[in-house]
């Protein structure tokens, strides 16, 4: 008898509801745990937003030319300054992703370099995020390769000129380089039209491996990076029919790409096998 009154009290202690402070108790145990495991995905993800580290070169200044206002005139006639120049072998032409935290806002182009500073201009407007300024992209944004020329190294009798003021410019376009590590940093060669065709080709691909050995051994670039290709005479930017002209041909341009041109179906050329 004893056994089943003890038996029957623990059974209703047992049936007994949690009072509200206890259930709260509970509940707001349930509610701190899994807030503690939103922060930690939380900080987690920010972590790996943080480590990204981005481009140190970046937008300094906007302006418009005198009398030039308004939003259309922002985006056909704003001038945006940054943080690079001719020491760092970036040459007119060249063009820029534009990205503010990880997102792409739009296209520049370089229009004139100066030592330490570039003009450039909006090639292409992707999103406008402040829709009342007058400038489509705003200082601080930072800047990525898309297609850039750093430098190009004319050639005489076969072998590439490299004298101290070509030497001291590649000093400073590795710098640039070294800042992005992950872009390909294509070495291209080119001849002038004389001699056949596919000997043109096998030579421009030997200049630019020369090249290459040059930018991994003095400069330290790393050989995956560096992806020498030959064009041979396909890509003239000068008469072959002149001395002058022949001569701007021979030569090795030093191209930084969002991508490789394998990847953009580019087959007018060969290159170093891997």
């Amino acid at each position: 008898m004893t056994r089943l009154t003890a038996l029957l009290c623990l059974l209703a202690l047992i049936a007994i509801p949690l009072d509200k402070s206890s259930a709260q108790s509970a509940s707001q145990s349930v509610e701190t745990a899994e807030t503690d495991a939103d922060s930690e995905n939380a900080t987690g993800e920010e972590a790996a937003i943080i480590s990204v580290e981005p481009s140190p070169y970046s937008i300094q200044r906007v302006h418009l030319l005198p009398g030039q206002r308004g939003p259309q005139a922002g985006v056909s006639r704003g001038r945006y300054i940054v943080n690079f120049g001719t020491r760092d072998g970036v040459q007119p032409g060249s063009i820029f992703r534009v990205l503010r935290q990880g997102k792409l806002m739009g296209l520049l182009k370089a229009t004139r370099a100066w030592r330490d500073t570039t003009e450039l201009t909006l090639v292409r407007l992707i999103e406008k995020r402040d829709t009342e300024s007058p400038y489509p992209l705003s200082p601080g944004y930072y800047l990525e390769p898309q297609l850039v020329l750093l430098e190009t190294i004319q050639f005489e009798a076969g072998e590439p000129v490299i004298d101290p003021d070509m030497y001291e410019r590649l000093r400073y376009a590795a710098r640039f380089v070294r800042s992005f590590p992950q872009f390909p940093l294509v070495i291209e060669g080119h001849t002038d039209a004389n001699g056949k065709a596919d000997e043109n080709m096998r030579l421009s691909l030997r200049r630019a491996k020369g090249v290459r050995v040059f930018l991994n051994e003095v400069f330290r670039i790393p050989n995956e990076q560096l992806h020498p290709i030959g064009y041979g005479e396909t890509r003239p930017i000068a008469n072959n029919a002149t001395s002058a002209g022949r001569k701007k041909n021979r030569r090795v341009d030093i191209v930084l790409m969002n991508e490789h041109p394998q990847m953009q179906g580019d087959n007018d050329r060969i290159e170093d096998a891997p």
